[in-house]
């Protein structure tokens, strides 16, 4: 589905990716970890298209396009979509308004699901959103803003999803919950990339974690793998 091969990126003079290559399958799981400032964010912008100043070396293959060089709107529209850190919900907007934007882009598009059957969608899988339609962005708390910027990102139904650290600064028990919702949407089949500092959140939920230190992958292996070697986690993220 996603082939990174020999990627190579950087801010300005600043070398910051060295040579990154890994796979995503259909309907998998891949995790991404490493400290700050190891690439890991800079991955996700290289595939969506973010990160263009100057633009990556290397390819980027998504279901057979080659994605470097493309703005960010067509990567979305070939089907893949980016749950960015920070969540950058529109604060002066509703709920409403904000899951709307994540279905305008493609609403027109044969084939297209209809925005009831997003907001149904997107509704069943945060059930608080539901109560919250009608409240701004700004209104809501942490772990609300990022279930709602996962439900934007879902708009163009991708199937490719990265969500770059999606429980950071949350609460226990909305991760749980940010948990349940990536385990269904395995159960939809949706391919995701994520990028977190958790360990056990990339275990629980990946079936392969690369390790990311000073942009080059040092390390790959299952899930297992991970839990069964803590010297790995020590190593590559002090933990």
């Amino acid at each position: 589905m996603l082939t990174v091969k020999e990627v190579d990126s950087f801010y300005g003079l600043s070398h910051v990716l060295h040579g990154v290559s890994f796979n995503i399958n259909p309907g998998e799981t891949v995790s991404l970890l490493g400290r700050n400032g190891a690439g890991k964010s800079t991955t996700l912008h290289s595939i969506m298209g973010i990160h263009r100043n100057p633009l990556p070396k290397g390819s980027i293959i998504f279901e057979g396009d080659e994605l470097i060089g493309c703005p960010p709107h067509r990567i979305m529209r070939r089907g893949v979509s980016l749950v960015p850190e920070g969540r950058e919900v529109f604060p002066l907007l509703s709920v409403i308004e904000n899951i709307k934007i994540g279905h305008l882009a493609k609403k027109n598009d044969p084939g297209h699901w209809s925005f009831d059957a997003y907001l149904e969608t997107v509704c069943n899988l945060f059930p608080v959103l539901g109560k919250r339609l009608k409240n701004k962005g700004s209104q809501l708390s942490g772990g609300e803003q990022q279930m709602l910027a996962m439900a934007r990102a879902l708009g163009s139904k991708p199937r490719l999803l990265m969500l770059d650290e999606p429980t950071e600064g949350l609460a226990p028990m909305i991760i749980e919950k940010i948990c349940e919702s990536i385990v269904e949407l395995q159960r939809q089949q949706v391919a995701m990339l994520l990028v977190t500092h958790g360990t056990k959140l990339a275990t629980d939920v990946s079936k392969r974690i690369f390790f990311l230190e000073k942009g080059k992958i040092c390390y790959q292996g299952t899930s297992q793998e991970v839990v069964e070697h803590p010297e790995v986690r020590r190593k590559y993220l002090g933990v």
